[in-house]
C-alpha cells in the first residue's frame, strides 16, 4: 500500500488522543503503581472507578480504571479521541451513521456529549469535545513525582489489518509521520499516525489484534525517564519493567516500558519532535532495518511483540502479514 493523501477536509474535526478506558481487578494497587510510583494525578477514586492525569492536563482524566472481578489480565474497554466542539460530534455521527456503522451518543462521567463506536478494524473508541476543567499541576512544582509525565501522547495498536486502518484513519484527516514496510514493497508493517503537531496519536502495528499494546506519556527530560524506573525500583515495582530504556529510531523518542498491576503497558518517553507542515515526507523503515524499533539499547523481549491488552468482547484476528520481529532473546542467542 503507497502512501495515501489525507483528506484535507475530513467530516468532523479531530485535535488529539485523548484518555483510555482500562479494567482493574484492585483499584488500590493500580493507584499505587500509578500514582505513587510513576507521579500521575488522582482526580476520582471510589469503588467503581479510578481517574488519573499527568502535571500538563487540565481535563478531568487521561486514564479511566473501571473495576472488573473477571480474572486473567485486564482489558481495554475505550479508546478515547478529542473532537473539537460538540458539532464535530453530530457531524461525526451522521457521517458514520451514513456509512452503516452504529455510532451512538451515551452519558460517560466526567465529559461532556461522548460518541462511541468502532473503528475500521474494530476497535472500540468514543469521541467527546468537552470534559470537567480544573487548575493542572504544571507550575506546583512541589507536587512533581515519579517520572514527572506531563501529558498523554498516543497509543498503539496491534492490528492485523494494518493498511485497513491507514485508510480509515486517513479518511478522517489523519496524517502519516512516520511507517514502516516489507523491504523492496509498499506491504506496510506500521504506522504512526497523527492529528496534533507531534509524530502521533495513534500507531497500528501488524500482529494479532485489534490488541492495545501499550499507551504513552510525554515527559519533558531525559533524566525523568531514568528517575522513573529509580522510583519503581525503590517501591520494590522493578520486575514492572517491561522493556529496559533505549532510543527508537521511529519519532526519536527515549524511552522506557512499565506493565501495571493488571498487564497493562504503558510507555514514558521524552524527544520525539514536532511534523507541522502539511508537506512534511513521511518517513521511511524498511522492516529488515532494527535501528527503527532501538537507534540504541537491546532489543525488546518476545513477549513486547506478543502480549498486548484485548479489547473487551473483540475477537481477536491473525495478522494479514507474516513477519518475525527481532527479539532480545534471538538476539542474545547470536551475542
Amino acid at each position: 500500500m503507497s502512501v495515501l493523501t489525507p483528506n484535507p477536509s475530513p467530516p468532523f474535526n479531530t485535535t488529539r488522543v485523548s484518555h483510555v478506558v482500562l479494567t482493574s481487578r484492585d483499584l488500590d494497587r493500580t493507584r499505587h503503581f500509578y500514582e505513587t510510583g510513576l507521579g500521575l494525578e488522582v482526580t476520582a477514586h471510589d469503588a467503581d472507578r479510578l481517574c488519573l492525569r499527568a502535571l500538563e492536563e487540565t481535563g478531568h482524566h487521561s486514564l479511566l480504571f473501571e473495576k472488573t472481578d473477571a480474572e486473567g489480565p485486564g482489558l481495554c474497554r475505550r479508546i478515547g479521541y478529542r473532537a473539537y466542539t460538540n458539532d464535530d460530534l453530530k457531524r461525526a455521527r451522521d457521517y458514520f451513521q451514513s456509512r452503516g456503522k452504529t455510532a451512538e451518543f451515551v452519558e460517560r462521567p466526567y465529559q461532556g456529549p461522548t460518541l462511541q463506536l468502532s473503528d475500521g478494524v474494530g476497535v472500540p473508541i468514543e469521541f467527546c469535545a468537552t470534559m470537567e476543567q480544573a487548575e493542572s499541576r504544571m507550575q506546583r512544582f512541589h507536587m512533581h513525582a515519579g517520572g514527572k509525565l506531563a501529558f498523554m501522547d498516543h497509543v498503539q495498536i496491534a492490528c492485523h489489518d494494518v493498511a485497513g486502518a491507514y485508510a480509515w484513519y486517513s479518511d478522517l484527516g489523519f496524517r502519516l509521520s512516520e511507517y514502516t514496510a516489507r523491504d523492496g514493497t509498499d506491504e506496510m508493517w506500521g504506522v504512526w499516525l497523527k492529528r496534533k503537531n507531534n509524530t502521533q496519536d495513534v500507531v497500528f502495528g501488524n500482529g494479532a489484534g485489534p490488541r492495545l499494546h501499550h499507551f504513552a506519556f510525554h515527559t519533558p527530560e531525559v533524566g525523568n525517564v531514568i528517575h522513573a524506573a529509580d522510583v519503581m525500583a525503590s517501591l520494590g515495582l522493578a520486575d514492572t519493567m517491561d522493556r529496559a530504556p533505549g532510543r527508537h529510531g521511529i519519532g526519536n523518542a527515549f524511552f522506557i516500558y512499565f506493565r501495571d498491576p493488571d498487564g497493562h503497558r504503558v510507555e514514558i518517553f521524552t524527544s520525539h519532535y514536532n511534523v507541522i507542515d502539511v508537506d512534511h515526507t513521511p518517513k521511511r523503515w524498511d522492516l529488515s532495518d532494527t535501528r527503527r524499533s532501538q537507534l540504541w539499547g537491546f532489543p525488546a523481549p518476545k513477549k513486547w511483540f506478543f502480549e498486548a491488552s484485548a479489547f473487551e468482547g473483540v475477537p481477536v484476528e491473525k495478522p494479514l502479514m507474516d513477519a518475525t520481529p527481532v527479539t532480545l532473546e534471538a538476539f542474545l542467542e547470536s551475542w
